[in-house]
């Protein structure tokens, strides 16, 4: 049912030659600046909403979540948009966002989980994130640290904020980021080969500019999660895996909530 309601965003299936296969690379240089690009946008709103959402007595996950919506969503869907415009003289994303390949409903019981599982490296590579932080953004303020006190904050604001969070983090960001990066940029870098991958994940890891610090683990941890895509040329594979990764810290939030 989910890869169904996923699947209703693209109303018509390209053709498995499509999907599989683009010749339109993109050259290095522009891939690097189409991936940080909307990381860079979306990351300079957070830090101008994030004294401004504190001071009227919020979470930082208000300011992020505000991103998300202001910035990254027109940015992704206003391109992806212009390119299918270009070439399909119509709103479409066909021949734009690719991966989109049908598999049996019990393969997404099967990849689904690897792709999730595949996730827990970036958790377990924490040492070398907070050896990160620790040593060079030690400096970094404690507003745009995505993990704030909780406690400093009243039950029913802490609510809201992990609502609204779930909404923006845990649905509408992972879709996004599904369709954009493993559905449009990692199809046009795959004359790269193997390397396709890694290269992907670095600037997918480096897109995150509000969390520096976890460049390394995300860069490592994403590997075997943007590969399960490639290989199976599905982007929804990853789109349910992320939201279920995305929907983990919605859950933390709530446990702490319950446990006061």
């Amino acid at each position: 049912m989910a890869a169904k309601f996923l699947a209703s965003f693209f109303p018509t299936r390209l053709s498995a030659s499509v999907s599989t296969t683009n010749s339109e690379q993109h050259p290095l240089p522009l891939s690097i600046v189409l991936h940080l690009l909307p990381g860079i946008l979306t990351g300079a709103a957070f830090f101008l909403l994030a004294p401004i959402v504190e001071r009227n007595g919020l979470p930082s996950y208000w300011a992020f979540g505000i991103a998300d919506l202001v910035v990254l969503l027109p940015f992704v869907f206003g391109l992806l948009f212009y390119e299918g415009y270009k070439r399909n003289g119509r709103l479409s994303l066909n021949g734009v966002v690719l991966y989109r390949e049908p598999i049996p409903w019990w393969q997404y019981l099967i990849y689904v989980p690897i792709a999730f599982f595949a996730s827990a490296l970036v958790p377990l590579l924490a040492p070398v994130s907070n050896f990160i932080y620790d040593r060079l953004f030690f400096w970094w303020p404690a507003m745009y640290n995505l993990s704030p006190d909780l406690g400093a904050y009243s039950q029913s604001t802490v609510i809201a904020a992990l609502l609204f969070n779930f909404l923006t983090v845990s649905l509408i960001a992972p879709i996004t980021e599904e369709i954009y990066f493993r559905g449009y940029l990692l199809p046009r870098l795959s004359r790269f080969g193997y390397w396709a991958v890694p290269i992907h994940t670095t600037l997918f890891a480096l897109f995150h500019v509000w969390t520096p610090w976890m460049a390394v683990a995300r860069a490592i941890g994403v590997i075997p999660f943007a590969f399960v895509v490639q290989r199976k040329r599905n982007i929804y594979i990853g789109m349910i895996a992320h939201i279920l990764i995305n929907t983990l810290d919605v859950l933390a939030g709530v446990m702490f909530i319950l446990s006061q």
